[in-house]
């Protein structure tokens, strides 16, 4: 019985918090410490990775930024590069050319600003 009660409270809890698990739409990115592009990183995360949404009534954001939760880091992620469901990721079409690449985590915090700082669609007059 005390087994059966365990895992309906382990199911309803999972359940609970997977309502707020968004997945990383881009190839590599940054969580950070404030919602603003320039501010510092928290930590790299690449596409699939699941980031945990937070609703924090003493953390003021704007539409345009989630606070998350990923690994025992809290920061901010763009909205624009979330996603309810897991995406299609390119390192998980083609592992073995992403593997090959070799990327340490000095590239991969570059990398990862890079995609911060750009912006599809828009041209600068």
């Amino acid at each position: 019985m005390k087994l059966a009660v365990l895992l309906v409270l382990l199911i309803v809890g999972s359940a609970g918090a997977a309502e707020n698990v968004h997945y990383f739409l881009p190839m590599l990115g940054h969580v950070h410490q404030s919602p603003a592009r320039p501010s510092p990183s928290l930590t790299t995360v690449q596409c699939g990775h699941p980031l945990v949404v937070l609703e924090d009534a003493k953390v003021a954001i704007g539409p345009e930024w989630a606070y998350v939760t990923v690994a025992d880091h809290k920061g901010f992620v763009w909205r624009k590069h979330l996603s309810a469901t897991k995406p299609d990721c390119f390192q998980a079409r083609h592992p073995k050319f992403f593997d090959a690449l070799n990327l340490d985590l000095a590239e991969l915090y570059y990398w990862g600003r890079l995609n911060d700082h750009w912006e599809e669609g828009v041209a600068r007059p």
